[in-house]
């Protein structure tokens, strides 16, 4: 399969070379990637870090989740976002600068806050839940709908110079 981006053309084969090459991972394991679905509750700092990765190793579908924008504030430690991004919503921004870094991946931007009303429904249909939040009561509620849903959790914090990662399944 030959991919074009308007000024680039390669195929899936040279974009993931170095996956495909790894005796432990292969051709399946990139299709594995390949049929994958994440939502990625919060793109900021956490979440902006965990979707790069994501894109870049192939998983297939990423739902970013997140009501807020862009702000100054922001900049020195979000990845995805720049200056020109300022004000405009971060799942929106997130989700096509992802594609423009791999396009074979669908990264869809929810621009919502996730609540107790909505989590299953934005949740469902993923085979995994990335926690990029940054306040307890809306990890809990997430935490709830991934438990009723079956959808394994993973969990991520940051404090100061410290980190947490857990995975609940």
């Amino acid at each position: 399969m030959l991919m074009s981006t308007g000024r680039n053309s390669f195929s899936y084969e040279e974009y993931y070379r170095r996956h495909l090459v790894m005796r432990e991972f292969g051709r399946k394991g990139q299709e594995r990637l390949d049929r994958a679905k994440v939502a990625i509750v919060g793109v900021g700092g956490l979440g902006s870090v965990s979707s790069t990765y994501l894109a870049r190793a192939g998983v297939g579908y990423l739902r970013l989740i997140d009501s807020d924008a862009v702000e100054v504030k922001n900049l020195h430690r979000q990845i995805l976002y720049t200056l020109d991004d300022l004000g405009k919503p971060k799942a929106e921004v997130a989700a096509k600068r992802l594609m423009e870094m791999n396009p074979l991946v669908k990264a869809e931007a929810i621009v919502e806050r996730l609540n107790e009303d909505n989590a299953e429904s934005l949740l469902d249909g993923v085979d995994c839940v990335v926690d990029g939040l940054d306040n307890m009561r809306t990890r809990y509620i997430v935490n709830r709908a991934c438990i009723k849903l079956g959808i394994p959790y993973v969990f991520g914090a940051a404090m100061g110079i410290e980190g947490n990662l857990s995975v609940f399944h």
